[in-house]
């Protein structure tokens, strides 16, 4: 399969905008991580410029080009044990697209979740905290284990919606 035009147009801006400092990025970040959320949750898909690209995609890029670029050396750090906790029960699913739904749902709570302060569930302001780095990059090991699990290649799923 053709990793879908959305996909590389993310790309390309990601990188485009991590050329200068981390708070260039963020700043610049915030937007694109603000729309996409709203488009998601007006019509249940996140968009790009329009286009449709879903939830573990969109965040693999994002993931990807930040550690490239800021942190080479993220990890999961304190949420690795996320609250709530994480459902292994995910790990299960094999088809992609119930495991997209199923982890981003999981994502959902641990964003709404109090403990973590008003912020977390922001899509303009906690992008700014480490924990959501954090926390992308324990999603991240999610996919790239499941993905492995399941023999699939991240280039063969259908990016305009896992």
């Amino acid at each position: 399969m053709t990793i879908e035009p959305v996909v590389i147009k993310l790309r390309n801006r990601l990188n485009s905008i991590s050329t200068q400092s981390k708070n260039n990025f963020l700043k610049k970040f915030s937007v694109i991580h603000a729309r996409w959320h709203h488009a998601e949750m007006m019509d249940g898909i996140g968009t790009f410029n329009g286009s449709p690209i879903g939830f573990l995609s969109f965040h693999h890029e994002v993931i990807r080009v930040y550690m490239s670029k800021f942190n080479q050396n993220l990890t999961a750090g304190t949420m690795a044990k996320p609250s709530p906790p994480y459902r292994k029960l995910i790990d299960s699913i094999s088809d992609p697209l119930e495991f997209s739904h199923a982890l981003e749902g999981w994502h959902g709570l641990v964003h709404m979740n109090p403990k973590y302060g008003p912020n977390f569930g922001n899509p303009t302001k906690n992008i700014y905290m480490p924990r959501f780095w954090n926390f992308h990059k324990f999603i991240e090991s999610k996919l790239l284990t499941w993905l492995e699990k399941n023999n699939i290649d991240y280039n063969d799923i259908d990016h305009t919606m896992i």
